[in-house]
């Protein structure tokens, strides 16, 4: 669809209004190009889009908005992840062009590594993808906690191994158990938690993000390698 890759090159030049917001998230300049994270001022008049994708942006109020790409398999663009930050809350809004296929953000770029390791990391959001990304590429984020009925069947023509990634938090702790619990006899599933280390704002970290603000680069890597040499030697 031209209007969808209109769009996406669209917010992507104007990435650079939000670009410290990025970095401060722990999303470098590689990633922001690799995944094309855009930023969308405005829908303007002159871009053609969907009428249905058009009535439900204005529904949603998306204007000064980070766009994050989710994709298909293929590498084909097949839904958006918008983030507005209004009184200071940040407010996600997910939109499909298709329910028949899994559509993620990151699994374009995963797809690779994930043929060629036979894992897959899971992750929450876009922000925790990003600083996991840079040391397993074949990590994909689910946009919430929760693994679809239409990723299962990837799974078992890809994987061997399934990382579950998700947030220390009720919610995440529930997925991530209870997919292990349905799964554990196909795959090899590895439950991941979180130091709860303190954070500058006095807050207890209990997703990757967190862990980046609090260790960067360096300290997110030692505790992934920490947490996954007895299961691979090639980190």
């Amino acid at each position: 669809m031209s209007w969808v890759s209109d769009l996406v090159s669209l917010a992507h030049e104007s990435v650079d209004e939000e670009r410290l917001t990025l970095w401060g998230r722990g999303v470098s300049d590689s990633q922001i190009e690799q995944f094309q994270v855009g930023y969308l001022e405005e829908i303007p008049d002159s871009l053609e889009v969907d009428q249905g994708f058009l009535e439900w942006a204005r529904k949603k109020g998306l204007y000064k908005a980070l766009m994050f790409p989710l994709t298909n398999t293929l590498g084909e663009v097949k839904g958006f992840q918008f983030r507005v930050v209004r009184q200071g809350k940040s407010v996600y809004s997910d939109y499909f062009l298709t329910e028949e296929e899994p559509v993620y953000f990151g699994l374009a770029q995963a797809i690779p590594s994930i043929w060629e390791t036979r894992k897959i990391f899971i992750v929450e959001g876009c922000f925790d993808l990003f600083p996991i990304q840079r040391v397993l590429p074949y990590t994909i984020a689910t946009l919430k906690a929760g693994v679809s009925e239409s990723l299962v069947p990837l799974l078992r023509r890809l994987v061997d191994q399934v990382w579950m990634g998700y947030d220390n938090d009720p919610v995440g702790r529930k997925h991530a158990y209870g997919f292990a619990k349905e799964h554990g006899r196909e795959f090899d599933v590895q439950v991941v938690r979180y130091p709860e280390v303190l954070l500058a704002d006095g807050k207890r970290a209990k997703d990757p993000g967190n862990l980046w603000e609090a260790w960067g680069d360096e300290g997110l890597r030692d505790f992934l390698n920490r947490k996954m040499q007895p299961y691979s030697q090639e980190i």
